[in-house]
Protein backbone atom coordinates (compact mmCIF):
# COMPACT_ATOMS: atom_id res chain seq x y z
CA UNK A 1 0.00 0.00 0.00
CA UNK A 2 1.31 3.20 -1.12
CA UNK A 3 1.04 6.38 1.33
CA UNK A 4 1.00 9.91 0.52
CA UNK A 5 2.17 12.22 3.24
CA UNK A 6 0.54 15.71 2.36
CA UNK A 7 2.99 18.37 4.35
CA UNK A 8 0.88 21.38 5.32
CA UNK A 9 2.48 24.90 6.39
CA UNK A 10 0.99 27.33 8.16
CA UNK A 11 -1.01 30.27 6.09
CA UNK A 12 0.70 33.40 5.93
CA UNK A 13 -1.84 36.51 6.69
CA UNK A 14 -1.83 39.09 4.20
CA UNK A 15 -2.00 42.54 4.23
CA UNK A 16 -4.79 45.03 3.03
CA UNK A 17 -5.93 43.49 -0.56
CA UNK A 18 -7.36 47.05 -1.23
CA UNK A 19 -7.06 50.95 -0.09
CA UNK A 20 -8.12 54.11 -2.28
CA UNK A 21 -8.47 58.17 -2.09
CA UNK A 22 -10.30 59.99 -0.13
CA UNK A 23 -11.58 63.77 -0.90
CA UNK A 24 -12.19 66.28 1.75
CA UNK A 25 -14.44 69.60 1.36
CA UNK A 26 -13.22 71.93 4.02
CA UNK A 27 -14.67 75.40 4.65
CA UNK A 28 -11.97 78.50 4.98
CA UNK A 29 -10.17 78.55 8.21
CA UNK A 30 -11.86 75.12 9.23
CA UNK A 31 -10.30 71.75 11.03
CA UNK A 32 -11.03 68.32 9.82
CA UNK A 33 -11.39 65.76 12.27
CA UNK A 34 -10.37 62.63 11.14
CA UNK A 35 -12.66 59.16 11.30
CA UNK A 36 -11.67 55.43 11.09
CA UNK A 37 -14.38 55.77 8.27
CA UNK A 38 -11.89 58.20 6.71
CA UNK A 39 -9.88 55.32 6.15
CA UNK A 40 -11.82 52.44 5.64
CA UNK A 41 -15.62 52.59 3.93
CA UNK A 42 -15.31 55.95 2.84
CA UNK A 43 -11.75 55.58 0.29
CA UNK A 44 -12.40 55.22 -3.27
CA UNK A 45 -12.20 51.88 -3.34
CA UNK A 46 -12.91 50.96 0.67
CA UNK A 47 -10.49 49.45 2.30
CA UNK A 48 -10.56 45.53 2.24
CA UNK A 49 -8.49 42.50 4.04
CA UNK A 50 -7.95 39.00 2.38
CA UNK A 51 -9.17 37.49 5.59
CA UNK A 52 -11.35 40.26 6.40
CA UNK A 53 -9.26 41.71 9.17
CA UNK A 54 -10.00 44.83 10.32
CA UNK A 55 -7.57 48.24 9.76
CA UNK A 56 -4.34 48.40 12.26
CA UNK A 57 -3.25 51.65 11.78
CA UNK A 58 -2.45 53.75 9.02
CA UNK A 59 1.42 55.91 7.66
CA UNK A 60 1.62 58.94 6.77
CA UNK A 61 4.48 58.89 4.15
CA UNK A 62 3.79 62.39 2.19
CA UNK A 63 2.42 65.95 3.74
CA UNK A 64 0.16 68.39 3.04
CA UNK A 65 1.91 71.20 1.21
CA UNK A 66 -0.52 73.50 2.78
CA UNK A 67 -2.14 73.29 6.37
CA UNK A 68 -0.66 71.43 9.03
CA UNK A 69 -1.65 67.85 10.23
CA UNK A 70 -1.75 67.01 14.14
CA UNK A 71 -1.25 64.06 15.84
CA UNK A 72 -3.15 65.32 19.28
CA UNK A 73 -1.17 68.76 19.15
CA UNK A 74 1.89 67.70 18.00
CA UNK A 75 2.69 68.12 13.80
CA UNK A 76 3.17 64.76 12.18
CA UNK A 77 6.18 64.03 10.42
CA UNK A 78 6.81 61.93 7.87
CA UNK A 79 6.42 57.84 8.16
CA UNK A 80 4.83 58.72 11.60
CA UNK A 81 2.01 55.77 12.35
CA UNK A 82 -1.69 56.70 13.87
CA UNK A 83 -3.19 53.68 15.07
CA UNK A 84 -6.90 52.73 14.61
CA UNK A 85 -7.46 53.37 18.60
CA UNK A 86 -6.16 56.87 17.74
CA UNK A 87 -8.31 57.60 14.89
CA UNK A 88 -11.73 56.88 16.67
CA UNK A 89 -10.25 59.35 19.32
CA UNK A 90 -10.19 61.76 17.03
CA UNK A 91 -6.27 62.65 17.71
CA UNK A 92 -5.30 63.05 13.81
CA UNK A 93 -6.64 65.95 12.33
CA UNK A 94 -5.68 68.49 9.75
CA UNK A 95 -6.23 72.45 9.93
CA UNK A 96 -6.66 74.11 6.79
CA UNK A 97 -4.69 77.06 5.77
CA UNK A 98 -5.98 80.49 7.10
CA UNK A 99 -3.42 82.67 4.77
CA UNK A 100 -5.05 81.45 1.96
CA UNK A 101 -8.06 83.47 1.23
CA UNK A 102 -8.73 82.05 -2.40
CA UNK A 103 -9.48 78.39 -1.31
CA UNK A 104 -7.36 75.95 -2.84
CA UNK A 105 -6.80 72.05 -3.25
CA UNK A 106 -3.81 70.31 -1.63
CA UNK A 107 -3.56 66.73 -2.67
CA UNK A 108 -0.36 66.02 -1.32
CA UNK A 109 -1.09 63.89 2.41
CA UNK A 110 -0.45 60.11 1.30
CA UNK A 111 -0.66 56.60 3.57
CA UNK A 112 -0.36 53.57 3.76
CA UNK A 113 -2.81 50.84 5.71
CA UNK A 114 -2.55 47.79 7.61
CA UNK A 115 -4.32 45.08 9.58
CA UNK A 116 -4.63 43.68 12.32
CA UNK A 117 -3.62 40.12 11.14
CA UNK A 118 -0.40 41.17 9.01
CA UNK A 119 0.51 43.77 10.58
CA UNK A 120 2.00 44.58 7.02
CA UNK A 121 1.93 47.77 5.41
CA UNK A 122 0.59 48.06 1.76
CA UNK A 123 3.22 49.21 -0.56
CA UNK A 124 1.14 51.58 -2.68
CA UNK A 125 0.41 54.90 -0.80
CA UNK A 126 -2.92 56.33 -1.37
CA UNK A 127 -3.96 59.88 -1.20
CA UNK A 128 -6.27 62.60 0.51
CA UNK A 129 -7.26 65.48 -1.32
CA UNK A 130 -8.21 68.65 0.88
CA UNK A 131 -10.93 70.74 -1.13
CA UNK A 132 -11.06 74.38 0.85
CA UNK A 133 -13.31 76.55 -0.03
CA UNK A 134 -12.14 80.41 -0.29
CA UNK A 135 -12.80 82.84 2.84
CA UNK A 136 -16.56 84.11 2.03
CA UNK A 137 -16.58 87.79 4.13
CA UNK A 138 -19.43 87.91 6.88
CA UNK A 139 -21.82 90.61 7.48
CA UNK A 140 -21.20 92.66 10.86
CA UNK A 141 -22.95 89.64 13.37
CA UNK A 142 -23.88 92.00 15.92
CA UNK A 143 -26.25 95.41 15.96
CA UNK A 144 -27.77 96.62 19.33
CA UNK A 145 -29.75 99.36 20.29
CA UNK A 146 -28.33 102.53 21.23
CA UNK A 147 -30.67 105.13 23.80
CA UNK A 148 -29.41 109.20 24.43
CA UNK A 149 -31.48 111.66 26.55
CA UNK A 150 -32.32 114.85 24.90
CA UNK A 151 -34.68 117.35 25.77
CA UNK A 152 -37.32 119.35 23.82
CA UNK A 153 -36.22 121.26 20.80
CA UNK A 154 -32.80 119.73 21.22
CA UNK A 155 -30.54 118.67 18.19
CA UNK A 156 -28.08 115.77 18.24
CA UNK A 157 -25.43 114.79 15.99
CA UNK A 158 -24.08 111.77 15.65
CA UNK A 159 -20.80 109.86 15.83
CA UNK A 160 -19.40 106.78 14.62
CA UNK A 161 -19.17 105.94 18.00
CA UNK A 162 -22.34 106.27 18.65
CA UNK A 163 -23.76 103.90 16.25
CA UNK A 164 -21.22 101.13 16.83
CA UNK A 165 -19.56 101.00 19.98
CA UNK A 166 -22.25 102.91 22.05
CA UNK A 167 -24.75 100.58 20.97
CA UNK A 168 -26.37 97.50 23.10
CA UNK A 169 -24.91 94.79 22.37
CA UNK A 170 -21.92 96.65 20.50
CA UNK A 171 -21.79 96.41 16.51
CA UNK A 172 -19.36 93.23 15.72
CA UNK A 173 -18.43 91.34 12.70
CA UNK A 174 -16.71 88.09 12.23
CA UNK A 175 -13.79 89.64 10.49
CA UNK A 176 -13.27 92.72 12.39
CA UNK A 177 -14.16 95.02 9.44
CA UNK A 178 -14.95 98.57 10.18
CA UNK A 179 -18.74 100.25 9.68
CA UNK A 180 -18.87 101.78 5.97
CA UNK A 181 -22.45 102.27 5.64
CA UNK A 182 -25.62 102.94 7.58
CA UNK A 183 -29.54 102.22 6.38
CA UNK A 184 -32.35 104.16 7.80
CA UNK A 185 -34.96 101.86 7.34
CA UNK A 186 -37.71 104.00 9.31
CA UNK A 187 -36.99 107.83 10.22
CA UNK A 188 -38.04 109.29 13.41
CA UNK A 189 -41.63 110.20 14.28
CA UNK A 190 -41.01 113.91 16.57
CA UNK A 191 -38.19 115.20 14.93
CA UNK A 192 -36.08 115.03 11.66
CA UNK A 193 -33.01 113.32 10.98
CA UNK A 194 -30.41 115.38 8.49
CA UNK A 195 -27.59 114.70 5.85
CA UNK A 196 -25.35 118.12 6.05
CA UNK A 197 -28.78 120.01 6.13
CA UNK A 198 -30.70 117.49 3.90
CA UNK A 199 -33.91 115.72 4.94
CA UNK A 200 -32.85 111.58 5.47
CA UNK A 201 -36.44 109.66 3.96
CA UNK A 202 -36.43 105.93 5.02
CA UNK A 203 -34.54 103.73 2.84
CA UNK A 204 -31.51 106.19 2.39
CA UNK A 205 -28.02 104.29 3.19
CA UNK A 206 -25.22 107.03 4.81
CA UNK A 207 -21.74 106.49 4.39
CA UNK A 208 -19.71 106.21 8.06
CA UNK A 209 -17.51 108.84 6.38
CA UNK A 210 -20.40 111.17 6.22
CA UNK A 211 -21.07 110.68 9.98
CA UNK A 212 -17.42 111.29 10.94
CA UNK A 213 -17.77 114.61 9.36
CA UNK A 214 -20.49 114.96 11.87
CA UNK A 215 -22.98 115.58 8.80
CA UNK A 216 -25.75 113.15 10.70
CA UNK A 217 -27.66 115.29 12.73
CA UNK A 218 -31.02 114.50 14.15
CA UNK A 219 -33.13 117.90 15.07
CA UNK A 220 -36.00 117.24 17.35
CA UNK A 221 -39.26 119.40 16.60
CA UNK A 222 -41.31 118.77 20.06
CA UNK A 223 -43.55 115.92 21.95
CA UNK A 224 -46.92 116.17 23.58
CA UNK A 225 -45.24 115.81 26.90
CA UNK A 226 -42.04 115.24 27.18
CA UNK A 227 -41.90 111.77 27.92
CA UNK A 228 -42.28 109.99 24.93
CA UNK A 229 -39.68 107.67 23.00
CA UNK A 230 -37.86 109.04 19.61
CA UNK A 231 -37.02 106.20 17.49
CA UNK A 232 -35.24 105.35 14.44
CA UNK A 233 -34.29 101.90 12.40
CA UNK A 234 -31.52 101.10 10.94
CA UNK A 235 -29.08 98.35 9.77
CA UNK A 236 -24.82 98.79 9.33
CA UNK A 237 -23.10 97.53 6.73
CA UNK A 238 -19.27 96.47 6.97
CA UNK A 239 -16.45 97.86 4.83
CA UNK A 240 -15.95 94.18 3.22
CA UNK A 241 -18.72 92.39 2.89
CA UNK A 242 -20.97 95.39 1.82
CA UNK A 243 -23.82 93.82 3.22
CA UNK A 244 -26.90 94.87 5.47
Amino acid sequence: MGVITLSISARTNQPPSSSGWLSIPLDYNSTHVFTLANFTTETTPAYSDPEDDALESIKITSLPVQGQLLKGVTPVSLNDVITSAELTAGDLTYVSDDTDTDGYSDGFMEFLVSDVGSSTFTTSPKIVTFVVSSNVNQPPSQVGDGELDITVGETVTFTRAMLTTGLNPAYSDPESDIALNLLIETVPLFGNLYLDGVLVVDGQIIPFTSIDSSLLTYVNISLEDGNNDEKFSFKIADSVSGEL
